[in-house]
Order: C-alpha cells, then sequence, then structure tokens
C-alpha cells in the first residue's frame, strides 16, 4: 500500500504541476495573496484577515525562486511579464498534491482497508475544485497539507505503543501541525476541535481501564499538555515573531493598529515620535478612535444627503492617514480664547474642535444617525454662536498625569457632549455609497466608558510647546500585547466581511451540491468547481451507510444472545462505524459552523470538510461493497467487490478527465465551446 500511496502521491503532483505558468495574469485572490508575498519580501507591514504562516511560506518560495516583490498585484487580469511568479504557483501546488497521499495513508492507518484507501485517494486526486485552488497563489492548499498532516499524526499515533518514540514523534507531529494549520488560516481551529475531542475520548477509555495504574494515567495526561497545548503554543508565537520581524517598515497596515501599537514600526510617524507631551488649547491633533481597528475622526466638505434632515458637513471614522483627519482644539471660555499663553487640556476640561481643512465645527443634534437610528447624529457647523452643541467634555479614563494633563498616544479619554450628555462614538458601521470607505460616528447616550466612545490623541502640531521624544517616557509595547492586539484586529475585521451588493452570496447549502463554482479567470476560462460524480457520490452512498448503520445498531441492543462468531463479526462492524463516526465528526466540524455565520463565504471555505467527506465516503463505500458482496459466493464477493472499486474510480476519474478544461483553461467564448454539453446545471457558467 505504500507505494500504491507514493505513486498516487506523483500523479497528484502531475496534475496539479502541468502548465501551471497558464495563465501568466493574476487570477481572483492571487491579487491579494501575491502583494501580500510582495509586503514581505518589501519587508513593509500590511493588514490582512489571516494568520501569516501560509504568506510567508510563499514569500519565501517566491524569494528563493527570484521574485523580487516588485509587481504590485493590483486587479486580476493584470499580465504578469518578466514576474518570476511560478515558484509560489509550484509551491502551492506542492502543498495541494500531498494532501492525496496523506488522507489515504490516514485512512490505511484507520481502517487497514486497501479498498477504502484506494477509494479516498481516488476521489481525492479526481476532484476538480481541489486541482484548481492547488495551482494559484492560494491559502487553501497549505491550509489543508495542515490539516491533513494533523489528522495523519494522530491516527498514527494512537496505533503506536504507548510512550514509544513513534508514540511520542507522531504526538508532537500532531501539536505542530495543529499550530502551522491554525497560523494559516483560523478555520483550523475546527481540526484543533476534532483532536481534542477525540483526545478527551481516549483519556476516557484509558481512565476506565483498571489494567493502567493512576499514576500512568496522569503521565498520559501530561503528555498531551505538552505535545498538544504547549508544543502549539510556542509554535504558533513562534510564527509571529518571524512575522513581526520581517514586517518591521511602515506600510499601509499601519493604521489598521492603535496608536501605541504604532510606535514600534520602524518609519512610521509614532516611532521614535518628537512632539510635546501634552496637548494644549489651541493645537492641532489628529483622533484616533480607541476600539480595536479604530479609524481618526474625519470630515470633509460634502454634506449628509438631504434625506438625513439637516445639513451638516459629514463627520465619519477614517482608517488612513489624511489631512483631513486634522481638528484644532478650542476653548469655550472667552477668556481663553484671547489669550497667547498655551494652556493646557486636563481631564474634566471643556473643548471645542474645529475642522482645520473647512473651519467647522464639530456639532452634535438630537436627531437620529444615519445607520444606528438610536443614537445622535454628528457633523459639523459654520456656526460658533450656538455653543451649546458644540462643548464636549473630555473625560480621561486611563493614562493621564497626576494633574490631569493630556498626552498623545497614551492618555484614552471620552468626549461627552455636554448639552445631550452623550459620548462621541464610532461602532464601526459601514457607511454607504455616498461616503464610500468611511464608518460611522454618532453620539451615543451610554456614556459608560466602552472601547467604541474611546478616543486618544495620536499627533499633536504645535509650534507654543516644548518637543520630547515620547518613547523616552514611555516604553514600547511587548511581543504580547501585540499579539493580542493583531488577532483582535484580525477577528474584528472578518466579523466584518460582507459581500458586495452585486457579488453572488455563496451559501453552505450549495457546497455539497456543487451548485455553483468560483471563477478564477475569464479568458482562458478557469472555474474552480467540484467534481459532481463525487459529489452526488458522497450524497448519496450516505441514505444506504445511514440504514445499515440504524438497522445495526437496533439488532445490536436488541440482541442479547450472539454466537462467538456472531460476536467477531459485530465487533468487527462496530470498529468500522467508529472509524466513519470519526470521520464523519471531522466532516461536520468543518462544515456546519459555517451555517450561522454573517460574513461573506466562497466555495472553496467547503474544501477542509470535502477531504473529510472524501475519506469518510471512501470507508463507508467500503463497508458496503463487503456487506453486498457477503451476500454472494466467496469467489462471487471478491469479484463484485472489485468492479465496484473499479467503477467508483473509473468514473470520478472519467469525470475530472470531461471537467479537465475547467482546470487548465479553454476559450468559453468559442462557438463550438466544448463544455456546453456538460452544463447540467445553469448556475456553472461554463
Amino acid at each position: 500500500m505504500e507505494t500504491f500511496i507514493a505513486l498516487i502521491g506523483a500523479i497528484s503532483l502531475g496534475l496539479r504541476l502541468y502548465q501551471i505558468e497558464h495563465p501568466n495574469h493574476v487570477c481572483w485572490d492571487e491579487v491579494h495573496f501575491g502583494k501580500y508575498a510582495s509586503y514581505y519580501i518589501n519587508r513593509t507591514l500590511f493588514f490582512d484577515v489571516h494568520p501569516p504562516l501560509g504568506k510567508i511560506i510563499f514569500a519565501l518560495s517566491g524569494y528563493m525562486t527570484g521574485y523580487e516583490g516588485d509587481f504590485n498585484y493590483n486587479k486580476p487580469g493584470d499580465v504578469m511579464r518578466s514576474v518570476q511568479y511560478v515558484g509560489m504557483r509550484q509551491v502551492s501546488a506542492l502543498f495541494g498534491s500531498a494532501v492525496v497521499p496523506i488522507s489515504a495513508a490516514t485512512v490505511w492507518e484507520l481502517s487497514s482497508s486497501p479498498i477504502a484507501t484506494i477509494l479516498t485517494a481516488f476521489f481525492i486526486l479526481s476532484d476538480t475544485a481541489l486541482t484548481v485552488m492547488s495551482r494559484f497563489i492560494l491559502l487553501d492548499s497549505i491550509l489543508l497539507f495542515y490539516m491533513s498532516l494533523s489528522c495523519y499524526c494522530y491516527v498514527k499515533h494512537t496505533k503506536s505503543r504507548p510512550f514509544s518514540s513513534s508514540w511520542w514523534l507522531h504526538l508532537c507531529g500532531c501539536g505542530v501541525s495543529l499550530a502551522c494549520t491554525v497560523g494559516v488560516k483560523f478555520v483550523g481551529l475546527f481540526v484543533v476541535a476534532l483532536i481534542g475531542l477525540s483526545v478527551i475520548g481516549d483519556l476516557w477509555k484509558i481512565v476506565g481501564n483498571k489494567s493502567i495504574p493512576l499514576e500512568q494515567f496522569v503521565q498520559h495526561i501530561l503528555a498531551r499538555i505538552y505535545t498538544l497545548i504547549f508544543i502549539p503554543l510556542f509554535v504558533y508565537c513562534s510564527i509571529y515573531v518571524l512575522h513581526f520581524i520581517a514586517l518591521s517598515s511602515s506600510g499601509p497596515g499601519d493604521s489598521f493598529y492603535s496608536s501605541v501599537f504604532q510606535t514600534s514600526i520602524i518609519n512610521n510617524p509614532l516611532y521614535h515620535a518628537k512632539m510635546p507631551e501634552y496637548v494644549a488649547y489651541g493645537s492641532e491633533i489628529t483622533l484616533k478612535n480607541y476600539r480595536t481597528a479604530g479609524g481618526y475622526l474625519h470630515s470633509h466638505p460634502q454634506h449628509y444627503p438631504k434625506e438625513f434632515g439637516a445639513h451638516m458637513q459629514q463627520v465619519t471614522s477614517y482608517r488612513q492617514r489624511h489631512e483631513r483627519n486634522h481638528w484644532i482644539l478650542g476653548a469655550v471660555s472667552k477668556e481663553l480664547q484671547n489669550t497667547n499663553e498655551h494652556v493646557y487640556i486636563k481631564d474634566g476640561d471643556s473643548i471645542l474642535l474645529q475642522h482645520k481643512q473647512t473651519k467647522e465645527w464639530l456639532y452634535s443634534v438630537d436627531e437620529p444617525a444615519p445607520l444606528t437610528h438610536r443614537q445622535g447624529r454628528v457633523g459639523c457647523y459654520s456656526n460658533t454662536s450656538d455653543n451649546k452643541n458644540n462643548m464636549f467634555k473630555i473625560k480621561v479614563v486611563h493614562g493621564h498625569q497626576d494633574d490631569g494633563r493630556i498626552s498623545p498616544i497614551y492618555s484614552v479619554f471620552q468626549m461627552i457632549h455636554i448639552n445631550q450628555n452623550c459620548s462621541l462614538s464610532c461602532k464601526g458601521r459601514e457607511l454607504p455609497n455616498w461616503a464610500p470607505g468611511q464608518q460611522e460616528v454618532t453620539c451615543n447616550s451610554d456614556v459608560s466608558s466602552q472601547s467604541a466612545s474611546l478616543w486618544n490623541i495620536e499627533e499633536i502640531f504645535d509650534a507654543r510647546l516644548p518637543i520630547i521624544r515620547l518613547d523616552w517616557k514611555h516604553s514600547r509595547p511587548t511581543f504580547f500585547s501585540r499579539l493580542i492586539e493583531a488577532h483582535l484586529v484580525m477577528f474584528a475585521n472578518n466579523r466584518n466581511l460582507k459581500p458586495k451588493l452585486e457579488e453572488f452570496r455563496s451559501r453552505p447549502w450549495m457546497w455539497p451540491l456543487a451548485y455553483k463554482g468560483q471563477l478564477f479567470s475569464v479568458e482562458p476560462h478557469i472555474l474552480m468547481l467540484g467534481n459532481p460524480v463525487t459529489h452526488v457520490l458522497i450524497l448519496l452512498l450516505l441514505v444506504p451507510t445511514s440504514y445499515l448503520f440504524l438497522r445495526d445498531m437496533i439488532i445490536y441492543q436488541r440482541s442479547k444472545a450472539y454466537k462467538d462468531t456472531d460476536k467477531s463479526l459485530f465487533t468487527n462492524i462496530l470498529k468500522v462505524y467508529r472509524q466513519m463516526g470519526w470521520l464523519g465528526l471531522a466532516w461536520l466540524l468543518h462544515y456546519l459552523p459555517f451555517w450561522p455565520m454573517t460574513r461573506v463565504l466562497y466555495p472553496h471555505h467547503y474544501l477542509p470538510a470535502y477531504v473529510f467527506s472524501c475519506m469518510f465516503t471512501g470507508v463507508s463505500a467500503d463497508h458496503l461493497l463487503k456487506r453486498f458482496a457477503s451476500l454472494f459466493k466467496p469467489s462471487t464477493a471478491s469479484v463484485i467487490q472489485y468492479f465496484g472499486v473499479v467503477l467508483l474510480c473509473a468514473s470520478t476519474a472519467a469525470s475530472f478527465y470531461i471537467l479537465s478544461p475547467i482546470v487548465y483553461g479553454y476559450d468559453s467564448d468559442a462557438e463550438d465551446n466544448p463544455m456546453l454539453k456538460y452544463q447540467v446545471n445553469t448556475h456553472w457558467d461554463f
């Protein structure tokens, strides 16, 4: 069987490497992950919603194969002439091709069945979606590799003698692979849940085994804590050490992070920042929302649409640095307005905020905000006589001096509207097209110190005030504080990934049906669509498998007297059901969590669950063939099993061959489009 697994791995690699340089333009999400590889090579900080391991692998492979990070990856379809992109695609193919032999080896270790192993290998090998996904600069092939390796190592360790070298090796390998799976994408947490539940089940069996002393049971627990908790945490943190070292210079991702985080980024305006130590009336400032991934208080000449009542200049939150983020701190009292001396602002003081570019004043009225109707609208007015709606009180939450003075970056405060007793807030709700890329700012009547209502001054521009280097007085953020903030920012932005209005919304019910694919390239036409024969086969075999399972469980439960031969037979049947149960659990853990998700989803989110469904179907098809063949004479039974295996493998392979043009590309605009005759589903977009 080892020879077969190696052969199937070689075939898998060949299918993925074939003409991998075509097309020579950016395809689908290569626009993101190719660009991220460039950022790593140039050591420029960027932001992405996924952990960094997969992108580090692409950057390293690109660098080693001659890519210099000098291509922008602006949009899908951009031609990559004289760009060394093939090396990164080849690495993706290498990881993707390894999924086939690793999954087959897992089924072999789990079931010891050649038929189940062969069927699993062919189901995964002949899937068109998996092949397409692993031919481009995308994270999913790396994710599937580490996911499959985690499961293989876990199953292999359960087959080894406890505390033997093989047992330790595969348990440690499982821990490292789990860390790497989560290090590529957070959906790797699903396989962590699978292994965690399996470990709990294993320990439950051990504690019920009277032949194992308590001391050895404690050793089992400690071994799993070390290999499946401590080692993964160490590996995962090490990935972020590399990430922070590699992305040490300022880039487009700076503003996603807090002002304190930005003090650790080389070439960022806050790195070794020199500015006044405290803020005063008359100072020009920028204000950053303290909420995770918060933006800057922003305004511009455009007014709110007429349907929102009062004709006010828009006030929003904008994530990027911009000259329209600058405000001037005004005093409420006439005495302070007319003085030439600088007076520091302190906790509890009242202020006015004037937008520097438009000269209008921050203002709030008791009318509904554009999106959050229960909160007040915030805008700008030129009317300075109506101070009652312009005045805000500073309420410092933490980071002020003993005398109440407020520092840039480190002092965090609320701005309470004096007349309405509401707090200037931003919860991150994206505004419509009349304010693209900006977020709603409101006045929230709940004045508790929620993160959405907290702000800090990021920069001060005031020639009247003495200048110091701020990091002489304040320490930079620690590795773990940066690690935690990076994750909070990723989680927050992951939740906010919503489909565009014109974008097709893929839903989980569509995935097992291969209802619709994902277009990778228009010309040549490349479509990520699962092998429909395999998808149908997986669903169809669920029916007889479920029937046999229920029938056998009822018989097993009701029958109390078996002959020895019957008991032996039933023991083998239950063993197969336990194998299918574990693989079925893996399938569901990687599939069901997507149902309640409101974020944008794509067909490739089903690929981890699909790999487990192929493994499950390989074992169940083997079981069904054996049960059916057992109705005949032994000589006939072997022929039936052989015929069944050949039929299943040939049908999936034939389907792959027929659909291969969507994998390698074809001219969909040709009058004699060869794929239209196979388009049994109008949503396949052939």
